[in-house]
């Protein structure tokens, strides 16, 4: 399944991530479920590369670094879709969010080891701490929910599709049966 999901993945990409409606009729679910599976896939490598029997190679880390982050925004873009697609505001702040959160990885893990007492600081902070600190925690934490609140007019039930669950749901009562009821 992963190997079928990867080339749709890279072939209908531009068109899902950059473009307000999909073509042929693929959902954008279905990419960011392929992306979802990719990031798992690529989780599982890493840790599968901590287990060889010299320890653990240089690219285990960047495997779980990058796989990871691609998870987490997977899911939150998958989790902020709307009958079938993502808010254009939204899937550049996934993909910006997920950009600065590999760069705050790649920066941590690329840096030498070598920090001691004398090493730089970022607002009080050692660098490799501070860079994770602020771009993986603290600047996600702000930008997110700011994006989601400026979409959340547009990510909403509007009154008609209110009013048509209402409808189903009355007409759903109406045909099960009573339980409960004294004989």
């Amino acid at each position: 399944m992963v190997a079928l999901s990867f080339p749709w993945c890279l072939r209908y990409a531009p068109q899902l991530l950059f473009s307000a409606h999909t073509r042929d009729g693929l959902p954008v679910q279905r990419f960011l479920l392929s992306l979802v599976m990719l990031s798992c896939l690529t989780i599982g490598i890493g840790y599968a590369g901590a287990f060889l029997p010299h320890g653990a190679p240089v690219w285990s880390a960047w495997c779980l670094a990058m796989g990871t982050n691609g998870a987490l925004m997977s899911l939150m873009a998958l989790g902020a879709t709307r009958r079938g697609t993502l808010a254009p505001a939204l899937r550049w702040t996934f993909l910006g969010m997920f950009a600065l959160c590999a760069c705050a990885f790649a920066f941590a893990l690329a840096m030498p080891a070598a920090e001691g007492a004398g090493g730089a600081l970022l607002l009080g902070l050692p660098l490799r701490t501070a860079v994770l600190l602020y771009g993986v925690g603290v600047v996600p934490m702000l930008v997110l929910p700011l994006a989601y609140a400026l979409t959340f007019d547009a990510s909403t039930l509007s009154d008609a599709d209110l009013a048509q669950f209402r409808a189903a749901a009355s007409a759903r009562r109406s045909e099960a049966p009573v339980r409960g009821g004294t004989a």
